[in-house]
């Protein structure tokens, strides 16, 4: 009985993925000398953990109905001829081996491993190996905000 209760309690702590709020993105600074990225210290407990965070989507094929790497940003990707989010606020997402999520216009919640990854080609300062992805279409967007 005790060896039951012992799995159980640990499935339960490792299955629970920390949401992250963008703010906490924008606490990551670049020094301006030698463009090494410099995390908060709030920033590098969520750094390389599982965790979610809500926001949209943009993907880079734009042909497929499912993508398995796509950009992730605070708002509605705008057209190309505003400007990007800035670097802090970009996420280069991955999708694990195998999976694929559906491209969605509406807001997402994306679960994954968050790491540091300076794409200078997509000017993105974040990466992450997305698990999962949730469409948020059904829940009130009146109340869905990225900060």
């Amino acid at each position: 009985m005790l060896k039951k209760l012992i799995l159980i309690s640990f499935i339960s702590i490792n299955s629970f993925a920390a949401e992250i709020k963008w703010e906490l993105l924008k606490t990551l600074s670049v020094d301006p000398k030698t463009k090494n990225p410099s995390p908060s210290a709030e920033l590098k407990k969520v750094l390389g953990k599982e965790s979610t965070i809500k926001g949209f989507m943009m993907p880079l094929d734009y042909d497929s109905k499912e993508v398995s790497e796509f950009l992730f940003m605070p708002y509605i990707p705008a057209c190309m001829h505003v400007p990007p989010p800035p670097p802090n606020q970009l996420i280069l997402v991955k999708m694990k081996k195998g999976t694929k999520a559906a491209s969605s216009f509406y807001p997402i919640e994306l679960t994954g491993t968050l790491t540091l990854d300076a794409n200078k080609e997509l000017e993105s300062s974040f990466k992450m190996d997305g698990l999962k992805v949730k469409e948020l279409k059904n829940e009130a967007q009146a109340t869905f905000s990225p900060n």
